[in-house]
């Protein structure tokens, strides 16, 4: 495929990126955490991961998969580390060994529960929620994380599918 034509897939991505970023601004305010900057961070990143899980249907219900097992193992870290709290330092390196072990485990799981990567990044959302926004609840922080990333699971087939059409359109000899 010559550049001219092949343009329009990084155009029609940037337009994409741009309809989200309209579709954050109208959401944000309807979530349980509101914020001017939006969370369309959450839905980048969850969006490469579709790419990431093999653009495919099966790839983003892993990934979604993925994102719920990945707070889970987030929540149980900070569960633990409450326990733990007393062990001063050792607390959180503590609770992340224990749970770390099963997060890797999962590798060997049933093939829609074992995208390891996308627990470890859902995981780092999740923390990263819990230092943006410390004063809500964890489970706003995981709505949050899950309709942001249900929305790149959509991007990222809608990506794919359109991307397929065009290329099997121009394809064609004229």
């Amino acid at each position: 495929m010559d550049f001219k034509k092949f343009i329009v897939i990084p155009v029609f991505i940037a337009f994409l990126a741009a309809s989200f970023i309209v579709i954050d601004q109208l959401l944000n305010p309807l979530m349980p955490i509101v914020d001017k900057g939006g969370f369309g961070w959450v839905t980048f990143q969850a969006w490469a991961m579709y790419f990431l899980a093999g653009c495919t249907f099966k790839g983003g219900v892993r990934t979604f998969l993925g994102y719920v097992m990945g707070i889970l193992a987030a929540v149980l870290i900070f569960y633990l580390y409450g326990i733990f709290i007393s062990m001063g330092f050792w607390a959180l390196p503590l609770a992340v060994l224990i749970v770390v072990v099963p997060m890797c485990a999962v590798e060997r799981a049933p093939s829609f529960l074992d995208f390891v990567p996308a627990l470890f990044v859902s995981s780092a959302v999740f923390f990263a929620f819990s230092k943006l926004y410390p004063t809500a609840k964890m489970t706003d922080w995981a709505i949050t994380i899950l309709v942001y990333c249900a929305i790149g699971m959509v991007y990222g087939i809608v990506t794919v599918s359109l991307r397929t059409a065009y290329e099997k359109k121009v394809a064609k000899p004229a």
